[in-house]
């Protein structure tokens, strides 16, 4: 890798996204933005990678101040997104891994011809945690990313990152909701506005703005939801 990215003849770069469901009952999935020299899906290390409209930017390395969120957006092809956000919370969790090599080392499958340089090992993996839906659309959906030790009980000075408390006052700024009333801090169903108070958790706030809405929840979901 970096011999060919010094090279004043570079190959293309690949970039290559693996979406693993499977720690909430999901599966796999192998996403490309690019097909092969055959038209098909890209095959890297056996793998084959499904031609799908996806992107990421945001992307900065630096070893001062706090990690950067990159924001990684799908296509929304046939409610592919809305169907999954509805099923696994929005995917808030769930595991991104980004795998980026040089066309010149795809497998020989993804030639009419073979390749002969093709080397499983010129890759460079970034493993990343959904933190939240940034907004959906019919036509796509944008999401989040953060590093895995940015979820896992990190602690901010004065704030220690919670998965299941939000910081925000009910009804005020942060939260910003002003309905009717919902539920009780029980997060039981009621329509008494006395009664009406959240009870701060992340199904407090679907309760009120919607299963497959941008929450403002001011907690942080995956913090529970990632695994060494």
């Amino acid at each position: 890798m970096k011999n060919e990215l010094s090279s004043p003849a570079q190959s293309a770069l690949v970039e290559l996204w693996e979406i693993d469901l499977r720690g909430f009952g999901g599966k796999q999935y192998f996403f490309c933005n690019q097909t092969n020299e055959k038209g098909a899906a890209v095959v890297w290390k056996g793998v084959a990678y499904e031609p799908y409209p996806i992107k990421a930017d945001g992307f900065e390395f630096s070893g001062q101040g706090a990690a950067n969120r990159p924001t990684l957006t799908v296509s929304n092809l046939m409610g592919f997104v809305t169907a999954a956000a509805e099923r696994f919370n929005q995917l808030v969790g769930v595991t991104v891994i980004r795998r980026q090599t040089y066309a010149k080392f795809l497998d020989g499958v993804n030639f009419v011809k073979g390749n002969p340089t093709a080397d499983p090992n010129q890759e460079v993996v970034s493993k990343y945690v959904i933190e939240r839906m940034a907004g959906m659309t019919a036509e796509q959906a944008a999401f989040e990313l953060a590093s895995p030790a940015e979820s896992d009980g990190a602690v901010i000075p004065a704030r220690t990152m919670l998965a299941n408390v939000c910081c925000w006052q009910y009804r005020g700024e942060g939260c910003g909701y002003t309905g009717r009333a919902v539920a009780d801090r029980f997060d039981m169903p009621t329509d008494d506005p006395a009664k009406d108070v959240c009870s701060g958790t992340l199904l407090g706030c679907k309760a009120r703005f919607g299963g497959t809405a941008v929450l403002p929840y001011g907690g942080f979901p995956s913090c529970d939801k990632v695994t060494s």
